[in-house]
């Protein structure tokens, strides 16, 4: 965007401002939700210790402790303890790889080792580009070795498509289908008429048979006559007398022969077929039209041959066209060296604020993760008393179970006291790497397939999207102040009607440079990397503009009204040699054509009649009716529509000329017209093909040393520096959730392990290994208390023994005179009183 350009808000109706919440929260899901629970533990984890604590406090959540083990408390230790063991070990490995990762991160940002530290890695993706954008420029102006004769022909072909093109609007800009139909219509007509078809036979056959009626028919009429007046029955006499006055008065021919113009239509058609070849002629209106393309072509091809060679082999048209690109290099050298002037001021070395940063990055890290360490160390402690200890109150008890589970719940208070600072600052690391990891440099890396193309897809949508967006905002403020009534527009909105960046930079991402510098440069020159060798760019116009203008000048200068107004007055002279058409008119003989033959207007009726008499005298004079005068009423209307040909081929040839004069008339215009829209069409087209084949003398440049240069520049960002970065919040993180569980299996095991009593099966009899503690232990009263109550509580019932083993087993021990205990009852609870 300009300096000068400040974006501020267009506020109005119907702006499309209320839906990117929703599009931003649909497109980043993932990442709104794992910054949502982050904040949640964060917030919830204090609470959830506080509600622990003063349930400890009023004796729930195991404050009150149960002395005597349940028959599945042994299972139950050995699983919490092997599921508190797992989930430790899992967080000391993620713990530790969050120190591993802390050290990397530092070293990626203060090592000059390019393989360990990023900016050194970014300075010398710096020099790389530099250097390899030098050598491609050199190269550009060298000789090209590359074969463009495809490309050649593939230009050729695409002029010549053009032209065609061409040819058809000045076919509908100069309306030559009014000439073009009429020529069709008067050939095809007078194709009928040539020798041996069907039109000239049909009218000769009924000029025969008709004359040969004149001659049959009056005979025929007096037979029939006769036959009714001598032959009629008595009851068909008023029949017979109806039907012999028809006969008398209306059976005869109503026109005589030379009322058809037998003769005169034989001799025009004679006519007509000694002329048909001239009339055939008359195509080369038609192929002078289709021969448009043709024309331009012989005339502009040297130009566009010459305009090739001088693209494609000129030493010092290469130069130019390079030359073109040094003013963009210029710039992009130039922001190289700001970049790596900006890099070299971050450093360590010369910036030691940065490195102050570093250093308490690093040193920060290590004392956070020391309160993980921390925590997991009292667990462990807490898993080794309550695993090797005795339990509480027995003989020798140093390594006390009692202990153990006072250690756990020491780590228990520990993770609702430190975890929410712990996710705090996890949840902020977060932020800051994982959305650029996911949405650029999964891409950037090729992690997701086509990774870079896709990228430079949403790139290009993005900024056309923004463009439209601007400029359809910047449409709906100044309908908003021509409302209002101001005159001028704000100053605020002088940003949306200079998009020349923007529309710059969708230029340039047209050219999927992404995809081409990381993918297809590893082994493709840079022009097929560049979208296939089909791009171009606007820099290329002032140097192929000479060429350009000569291939115009050359289009512009072809004559094609000489050739055309040729054409023209040969088919004029064509329709002047045929004049003797003019002299033909059949209208009459084809009104009469359309009459019957008789005066007896329906005279199958009349034949029907005749045989409803039923006289065997009248099938002769019947049969002969059907087959002279019937027959030929039918071959009447085809006979019509060839007279009706004949008539219509003067006014075909009349038509045909006021056409002619007419196109002639417009001839200059309609060329002048068309070349202007043809120039509109063809200049796009020659400019597209001349940078075309610009770059494609440039296919033997090869651009491996870019992408490996733009291939460093993207894993110092993406691998040395943002892979730490997120390995440490995803280790820290993946130890703070399995806090969780650790929690709820820490808890449950500190009561497990305060039980002071093992289980007994016979519990009227107890085992007097497990009363060793109970003996030897002194007496309080906070062991005397809970027991005289449970004593009060039990009914003191022998059990009858059934077992003798068992019960000399038991009775050895106790009759002993060297055993450590005295025989004070049978029952614990009886001796301890």
């Amino acid at each position: 965007m300009p300096d000068n350009c400040q974006l501020q808000p267009v506020k109005g109706p119907g702006l499309p401002f209320e839906g990117s919440l929703l599009e931003i929260v649909v497109s980043y899901v993932g990442f709104g939700v794992c910054v949502v629970l982050g904040l949640l533990f964060a917030i919830l984890m204090p609470l959830v210790g506080l509600v622990f604590c003063c349930a400890r406090c009023c004796g729930k959540c195991g404050g009150r402790v149960q002395l005597m083990d349940s028959k599945k408390d042994p299972c139950k230790r050995t699983a919490y303890t092997i599921c508190v063991l797992l989930i430790v070990t899992v967080q000391l490995v993620a713990v530790v790889l969050a120190f591993i990762n802390n050290f990397l991160l530092h070293e990626a940002l203060v090592s000059p080792d390019p393989k360990i530290g990023a900016l050194s890695q970014l300075n010398l993706s710096i020099l790389e580009t530099e250097q390899a954008l030098r050598e491609m420029f050199k190269m550009s102006m060298n000789t090209s070795s590359v074969n463009l004769d495809d490309q050649k022909t593939r230009f050729m072909s695409l002029v010549d498509g053009g032209l065609r093109e061409f040819q058809r609007e000045f076919i509908r800009k100069s309306n030559a289908n009014l000439v073009l139909n009429p020529i069709g219509e008067l050939q095809n007509t007078v194709r009928d008429f040539s020798v041996n078809s069907e039109d000239p036979t049909l009218l000769k056959h009924f000029s025969d048979s008709f004359v040969q009626l004149t001659h049959k028919l009056p005979s025929i009429r007096e037979e029939l006559i006769s036959t009714l007046d001598s032959n009629c029955r008595l009851e068909l006499h008023l029949r017979c007398s109806k039907l012999m006055h028809l006969a008398q008065t209306k059976l005869e021919l109503r026109f005589k022969v030379d009322q058809f113009q037998f003769e005169e239509a034989s001799t025009f058609i004679d006519q007509l077929q000694r002329h048909q070849n001239e009339l055939e002629n008359l195509n080369e209106f038609n192929t002078t039209l289709n021969g448009l393309a043709d024309v331009v072509n012989r005339a502009i091809v040297k130009d566009l041959d010459r305009a090739w060679t001088d693209l494609a082999n000129s030493p010092s048209t290469r130069e130019k066209l390079a030359r073109s690109f040094e003013q963009y290099l210029n710039q992009i050298y130039h922001f190289l060296g700001n970049l790596q002037i900006q890099l070299r001021e971050l450093s360590v070395h010369s910036n030691p604020s940065f490195l102050k940063l570093v250093e308490f990055s690093l040193y920060g890290g290590i004392a956070l993760l020391c309160v993980p360490i921390l925590i997991l160390l009292l667990i462990y402690l807490g898993l080794c008393f309550g695993i090797c200890g005795r339990r509480p109150y027995e003989e020798a008890g140093v390594c006390n179970r009692g202990v153990g589970a006072n250690l756990l719940l020491a780590g228990v208070g520990f993770i609702f006291l430190f975890s929410t600072l712990l996710m705090v600052f996890c949840t902020i690391l977060f932020i800051f790497g994982g959305p650029l990891q996911t949405e650029g440099c999964r891409y950037l890396t090729g992690r997701v397939p086509d990774g870079p193309k896709k990228l430079d897809d949403y790139v290009h949508n993005s900024l056309q999207s923004l463009i439209e967006n601007i400029r359809r905002n910047a449409k709906l403020h100044q309908q908003q102040q021509q409302q209002q009534g101001h005159g001028q527009m704000n100053g605020s909105i002088s940003m949306y009607s200079d998009t020349h960046s923007l529309e710059l930079a969708l230029n340039i991402s047209r050219a999927r440079l992404t995809d081409a510098i990381l993918t297809r440069c590893r082994n493709e020159p840079f022009v097929d990397a560049i979208s296939g060798g089909q791009l171009t760019w606007p820099v290329l116009y002032e140097p192929i503009q000479a060429i350009l203008e000569e291939l115009i000048n050359s289009f512009k200068s072809v004559n094609l009204i000489a050739p055309l107004s040729q054409t023209v007055q040969l088919c004029t002279d064509m329709l002047n040699r045929v004049d003797f058409v003019a002299s033909a008119n059949f209208s009459i003989t084809t009104k009469q054509m359309g009459l019957p033959l008789t005066y007896i207007d329906d005279l199958q009726g009349y034949l029907i009649e005749l045989r409803s008499l039923q006289i065997p005298q009248l099938d002769a004079p019947i049969a002969a009716l059907m087959q002279q005068v019937v027959s030929l009423d039918r071959l009447r209307e085809q006979t019509r529509d060839v007279y009706a040909k004949l008539d219509s081929i003067p006014g075909l040839r009349l038509h045909l000329q006021q056409q002619f004069n007419m196109f002639n008339e417009h001839l200059a215009m309609a060329v002048k017209i068309t070349m202007d829209v043809g120039l509109k069409k063809l200049r796009p087209l020659l400019e597209r093909e001349l940078q075309l084949a610009v770059i494609a003398t440039w296919r033997d440049i090869p651009c491996y040393s870019l992408h490996v240069a733009a291939k460093r520049s993207v894993d110092a960002v993406c691998v040395t520096t943002l892979m730490p970065l997120n390995a440490f919040w995803a280790g820290l993180g993946l130890a703070l959730w399995l806090f969780i569980p650790l929690i709820i299996f820490a808890v449950k095991l500190a009561s497990l392990y305060r039980k002071t009593e093992k289980y007994s099966s016979d519990y009227e009899e107890p085992d007097y290994i497990s009363y060793q503690g109970f003996y030897m232990r002194p007496s309080s009263d906070y062991q005397m208390a809970p027991q005289k109550s449970r004593n009060k509580n039990r009914q003191h019932k022998a059990k009858p023994n059934t077992n003798g083993s068992h019960k000399r087993n038991s009775s050895s021990n106790r009759n002993n005179p060297y055993s450590r205990y005295h025989q004070v009852s049978v029952y614990p609870y009886d001796a301890y009183e």
